[in-house]
This record gives structure tokens, C-alpha cells and sequence, in this order.
């Protein structure tokens, strides 16, 4: 049972920890990507994560420093490493970079107990002497010394260390000219690539050989990879890559003679450094485009985009840059026949190459200031640099250079006079003609079939990857589109729902409104139908209350249907021969509205006959509050409906009481000097109070005398 166990334990736990392996092995895969895409963002990134003091000088320190901060040791020194290495990029936008690279150097020094850590310090030791001393021939040293520390690779990590290694020590012996040593390690560095399996870095390998290859003008090569690397970079959303190669794309077309297609090329890999805020490669940028011009013979815009060019990495303090801009100014303006200016260019050029030991440049620098020095006829000057730029030449093993250069001298020497040496010198040139003649020629360097084919092969990939982007565009037009169908359709659909809804809802409002109109009881016309009647824009000019006195409990001694019949053939009774509308208050009593004043007797006489008629033995008689509108003459006093309401129940109590005997109706007319406060609550109160003052006049069809007003029952308001 026990050996079943640990089976079981030996065949689980392979399968719990290998996710959390892969999960920090894809993260350090995509820490190297950001760092090489983007080192500003990347380094903020990182600098937020420790944001505070870095110093240990021993392993104890910092092994306290990691627990004090919550760190584990290892993955703190990890931390560091990479901060390390971001401060030596040369677009990290960081003040005193180096300056901070060499203290974290020192810091790290001190705790790097592997040869992981070992040669990652080496590493980062010869980055730093080549980006700060230009010692390249020291930066060798170091890289090949950080390679020894290392064994072949068994983890991530030390793959991505060779990985970077391989690349930086093939970009100094390429810079160096160096070119053999360079193209074994570029190739090792895309080998080491392929190992790691991820697109991005294969694309970047690829483009650094394709690079490599149109600066030794083997195109057919160079367009190879390039290829390569456009295929592979299809669909990463990197565009610091892309812009990486698309100015890359740009050189292979200059240097094909393809200027329009180098140019367009060229703006567009400038538009997206812009974008980024690269000012390195921007600077790249202008002097393609500058060395487009030049090829052309268009020496006026090359010197524009030069100085572009210069301004650029003024800013950013290249001095190396800046040396090989007085240099290509300095080719422009000779080529544009001005050579004192030229001459000036080529000076300070070589005074900053001599700053930074620049001794691959220099060469060049050299022999071009003889030349313009030859223009000049300043035999001195030519003979000087051209013995100087032989030197170089000799020393880095350039056979083309070195002829040129005993050329120069040689021409000098014989206008100098000193013809023993001129002819020494002439020996020489002759040698090393004929162990240039003797050189092996590299064929594949240009192949016009195979360069035709390739450029095919690169307009297909182009056209490929533009159907392809093309695809995909419609793809997610087409998601777009049916996800917005659906939408619209889900919309539509709820909006039909809700305008179902609302027309229900507005149906049973209506229904619910007009219900509320009704008297409860009867389901006629009721108080809140006269209400709002009264109260409506256009007023009624006369209004009336009638009391059916002696058949107030109608529904009580008929019964509810009965009585409702009754009211209901009154009521229409009253609105086809008198009224404009008739309105149920309560049993035996109705409202009215009507649309003129009339005669109030003739109103009341009319009334009584339409009871007469449907009720002819009923003991029923009459009581009417009758009132013409507007009550006020100050029609700027708007009175409520519920005080017309009021009034009109008061007229009616004031029928009342001049008794049974007869049918009765009372009205009241204010004067126009009567206040409104007169209407005001209490009403009954107030309204009486008026009456007895003379402020209201009275008119009935009987004694008004007789008239007992209802008392108001309440306290009376001080």
C-alpha cells in the first residue's frame, strides 16, 4: 500500500509543479520581448516593483534587504539583473544611466555565487565598456569570458543569456569588422532563438542576419531572412518590430537601387520611431533617407536629412553618431563640390573617432580627408592621413583600404618631390593589387536571378501578409457585423417589448384615468369629472349644484341597480335639454355645467320638469346653488376648483333652508371691490362673513332674508 502511494506521489507531482515552471518560464520569455520592444516602458515597470534604497555590499545585507522588502533572495537578484540591464539600453530615457548600471554591477558583483550569475555580471561589465568606452577589443574579452561560465544550455534562463550574449558579442565583432567572428555568433544567437520557440525573438534573429548580410552586400542573403522574419512577425502586435524592419526593408532597397520603394519605406519606419518616441532609430531613419539622396546625386537634400540626422543625436548625446553625421556631411559637401566645407566635417569627425577610439571609422575618416585633401591640393594633408588611414587599414586587415590609401600617398609623394619614397610606396600599392587580385571572389554576393527572385519572394510575403491583415479585417468585420445584427435584433426586440408595454400601460392609464372620473359607486360621471371640468383651460361659463331633497337615500329605498338607472336617465335627461355636462356627488345630489349663462328661475323650472317626467309621484323638491363664472372680476385671482366646489355646496345649504314647500335656487355675485380673501379657507366661514358685510350679493327666488347660511363650526383663526 505504502509503494502504491509513493507511485502515485512520483507520477502527481510532475504534473502540479510543471505549470508553475512553464508559467516562469513563459514570464522571462516575455520580460526579455518587453525589454527589447520597449526598455522605457519596460524599465518602469520594473522600477515600480522595487522602489527603494538598492545597497548590500555582502550576501548577508542582502539577504536581509530581500526579507525586509518581502522578497525571496533569488528572485530579488533576478529583479536586479534585469534592472541592470535596462539602464545599459540606449533608449531607456534614464539620467545617468551607466553611471546607475555600474553601481547595481558592483552591488550584484558581490553576491554572484554561480556561473549563471558570474557570467551574467560579465555580460553586463563588457556592455557597459562598449556603450561607455567604445573599448571594443575589452568588450570581446569580457563576452568571451561570460560564454565560459557557461556550459550548454539546460533552463530558460541560461538560454536567454546565450541568447543575448551571442547577439551583442556578434554586434561588437560586426561594428569591430569583424565579420566572420560576427556571423558565427549570429548565427548561434538565431539557432538559440529557434530553441526558445517564440516568433518575436525568431523574427528579430532573422532580421539581425538579414542586417548583417546587406552591410557585406550579399542581398540575395539578405533578403532571405528578411523574409523569414516578416513571415514569422505576421500577427505580433509589436510595432517597434515592425518598424524595426520596415527601415530594415528600406535599406535593402536602397542599397538595390530601388529608391522610391526605399524611400516610402523609410518615411514609413520613421512615422512609426516618432510614434515611439525612438529617437535612435529615428536618427536611422534620416540617414537612410539621407543616403538615398546622396546615391542619387541629390546632395542637397542628403545634407538636409544629415543634419536632421545630426540634431537628433545631438539630443541624445551620441557622440559616435555624431561623428559618423560630420562624416557623411562631410562626403555630401565634397561630393557637392564644396570641399573646404566638406574638409571642416570631415575634421571634427575625426576628432570625436579619435575621442572614442573608433578605429573601425576612423579608417575611413581618414582616407576620406586625403581625398578631399587631393581636391584641395593640399599634398601634406593627403599624404599624412593617407599614411594614418594605411595604418588602420593594415591593422583591422582592410586590403581594399589599404590600396586606396597608398594611392593618395603615393600621388602626394610625387607632388611633394620625394620620389624615392613615391616609388616605395608605389611597391607596395603594387603588391597588395596583385593579393587583391588573388583573393577568391564571393559569388553569392550579388546574383541577379537569385536577387530577382528574392525580391519576388518579399513582394509575395508583402502581399501575402496584406491579404492576410486583409482577412483578418474581415473576419472581425464580419464578427462586427453579426454581433451588431445581434444586438440590433436584441434591441429591436426589447424596444417592440417595451412599446408593447407602453401602449398597454397607456391603454389601462387611460382606462384607470377615466375610472377615476367616475363616481365609485355609480360608475357615473362623478366629483373628480366636475373637478377637473371646472378646472380645465377653458372655464364653464355658469356651473350649478342641485339637491333632489326628499330622495337622498334614492339608493337605499331602490336599491343600487334601480337607482343607478334612475341617475343615469337624469343625467342624460339634464346634458340633452339643458346641461353640457351632468355629474353624480352623492345620491340625490348633482352637479352641472353649462355652456352660456341662462335665466336662473327659467334653469330651475326646466329642471323640475325633467324630474316630474321620470319620477311624476316622487315628494321630491328642488334646491339649487347656481353661480356665473369667472366669481372675481380681477380675472388676474385664479380661484380653485374646489372653492367653486365649495361655493356651490354653500348656494345649496342656503336652498335648503328656505325649505320643502317650493322648489328654491340661490346664487351670489361679489362686488368688484370684494378681495379674494373672501374665498379663503375656511370658506364657510369667510364666505358668510362677506355676505353679512354687503361685500356679496345675494339673489333668490324667494326672501333672501329667509336664508339661514351654514355656521362654520370650527375655531375661528385669529
Amino acid at each position: 500500500m505504502t509503494m502504491r502511494l509513493l507511485l502515485l506521489g512520483y507520477l502527481i507531482l510532475p504534473l502540479l509543479f510543471s505549470p508553475i515552471a512553464f508559467s516562469a518560464q513563459s514570464q522571462l520569455v516575455a520580460q526579455e520581448i518587453k525589454l527589447r520592444e520597449s526598455s522605457a516602458e519596460f524599465y518602469q515597470d520594473l522600477i515600480n516593483t522595487i522602489p527603494f534604497e538598492l545597497t548590500f555590499n555582502n550576501e548577508v545585507e542582502f539577504s536581509r534587504l530581500a526579507q525586509e522588502q518581502g522578497f525571496t533572495e533569488d528572485d530579488l537578484k533576478e529583479r536586479l539583473q534585469w534592472l541592470a540591464r535596462v539602464y545599459l539600453e540606449p533608449r531607456v530615457g534614464v539620467d545617468n544611466a551607466i553611471s546607475k548600471a555600474a553601481q547595481l554591477i558592483a552591488s550584484l558583483t558581490n553576491i554572484a555565487n554561480t556561473p549563471f550569475d558570474k557570467s551574467y555580471i560579465l555580460m553586463l561589465k563588457a556592455r557597459k565598456v562598449g556603450r561607455e568606452k567604445q573599448d571594443y577589443q575589452q568588450s570581446i574579452e569580457l563576452y568571451n569570458q561570460s560564454l565560459k561560465q557557461l556550459n550548454d544550455a539546460e533552463d530558460i534562463a541560461t538560454t536567454l543569456l546565450l541568447h543575448t550574449i551571442h547577439y551583442q558579442l556578434g554586434d561588437v565583432y560586426r561594428i569591430t569588422l569583424h565579420k566572420s567572428q560576427a556571423l558565427v555568433h549570429f548565427n548561434q544567437y538565431r539557432e538559440l532563438a529557434y530553441q526558445l520557440r517564440e516568433g518575436y525573438l525568431i523574427a528579430q534573429a532573422e532580421a539581425t542576419l538579414g542586417l548583417f548580410f546587406n552591410r557585406n552586400e550579399q542581398y540575395t542573403k539578405a533578403l532571405q531572412h528578411y523574409i523569414e522574419a516578416i513571415r514569422v512577425s505576421e500577427g505580433l502586435d509589436k510595432p517597434f518590430l515592425q518598424s524595426v524592419l520596415t527601415l530594415r526593408l528600406a535599406r535593402v532597397y536602397r542599397d538595390l537601387e530601388s529608391w522610391d520603394e526605399s524611400l516610402e519605406y523609410a518615411h514609413k519606419a520613421a512615422d512609426g520611431f516618432k510614434a515611439l518616441n525612438n529617437d535612435n532609430y529615428l536618427s536611422s531613419c534620416m540617414t537612410v533617407i539621407a543616403m538615398v539622396y546622396a546615391n542619387q546625386g541629390k546632395w542637397n537634400q542628403a545634407i538636409d536629412y544629415y543634419l536632421n540626422a545630426q540634431q537628433i543625436d545631438v539630443k541624445r548625446g551620441n557622440l559616435t553618431a555624431q561623428a559618423l553625421n560630420f562624416h557623411n556631411l562631410g562626403e555630401a559637401y565634397f561630393n557637392n563640390a564644396e570641399p573646404k566645407t566638406a574638409l571642416d566635417f570631415l575634421i571634427k569627425a575625426n576628432s570625436l573617432f579619435l575621442q572614442k577610439k573608433s578605429k573601425h571609422y576612423l579608417v575611413y575618416n581618414d582616407i576620406l580627408i586625403a581625398q578631399v585633401a587631393t581636391e584641395l591640393a593640399d599634398w601634406s594633408m593627403v599624404n599624412a592621413y593617407g599614411a594614418k588611414g594605411f595604418l588602420l587599414a593594415k591593422e583591422q586587415n582592410l586590403l581594399s583600404e589599404m590600396i586606396e590609401a597608398l594611392q593618395y600617398r603615393t600621388l602626394a609623394l610625387r607632388h611633394l618631390g620625394e620620389i624615392e619614397k613615391a616609388l616605395a610606396t608605389l611597391d607596395e600599392l603594387l603588391i597588395y593589387s596583385r593579393e587583391l587580385a588573388e583573393q577568391p571572389k564571393d559569388d553569392q554576393a550579388y546574383n541577379p536571378s537569385l536577387l530577382a527572385e528574392q525580391k519576388l519572394k518579399l513582394q509575395l510575403n508583402q502581399l501575402q501578409g496584406a491579404k492576410s491583415d486583409s482577412d483578418d479585417s474581415l473576419q472581425q468585420f464580419r464578427l462586427l457585423f453579426i454581433i451588431t445584427l445581434l444586438l440590433a435584433t436584441l434591441i429591436s426586440l426589447v424596444c417592440i417589448n417595451q412599446w408593447r408595454s407602453k401602449r398597454f400601460l397607456g391603454k389601462k392609464s387611460r382606462v384607470l384615468v377615466a375610472e377615476s372620473l367616475l363616481d365609485p359607486v355609480t360608475k357615473l360621471p362623478g366629483y373628480r369629472g366636475f373637478i377637473d371640468n371646472i378646472g380645465a383651460a377653458t372655464q364653464s361659463p355658469m356651473i350649478a349644484m342641485m339637491s333632489l331633497t326628499g330622495a337622498q337615500n334614492s339608493d337605499l329605498l331602490l336599491g343600487q341597480q334601480q337607482n343607478n338607472q334612475q341617475m343615469q336617465q337624469l343625467i342624460d335627461a339634464l346634458t340633452d335639454t339643458l346641461a353640457q355636462n351632468a355629474y353624480i356627488i352623492r345620491p340625490g345630489l348633482i352637479a352641472m355645467t353649462f355652456s352660456k349663462q341662462q335665466d336662473h328661475q327659467q334653469t330651475l323650472d326646466t329642471i323640475r320638469v325633467i324630474v316630474n317626467q321620470l319620477a311624476p309621484h316622487a315628494d321630491i323638491s328642488l334646491h339649487l346653488g347656481i353661480i356665473n363664472l369667472p366669481l372675481l372680476s380681477n380675472l388676474d385671482v385664479k380661484l380653485s376648483s374646489e372653492v367653486h366646489f365649495g361655493v356651490l355646496q354653500m348656494m345649496v345649504a342656503g336652498a335648503i333652508s328656505l325649505g320643502h314647500s317650493n322648489d328654491y335656487y340661490v346664487t351670489i355675485t361679489p362686488l368688484n371691490f370684494a378681495p379674494a380673501a373672501i374665498f379663503s379657507t375656511p370658506l364657510y366661514l369667510h364666505l358668510e362673513k362677506a355676505i353679512s358685510r354687503g361685500l356679496v350679493k345675494v339673489e333668490c327666488n324667494d326672501n333672501k332674508a329667509l336664508i339661514r347660511w351654514p355656521k362654520w363650526q370650527g375655531v375661528e383663526e385669529s
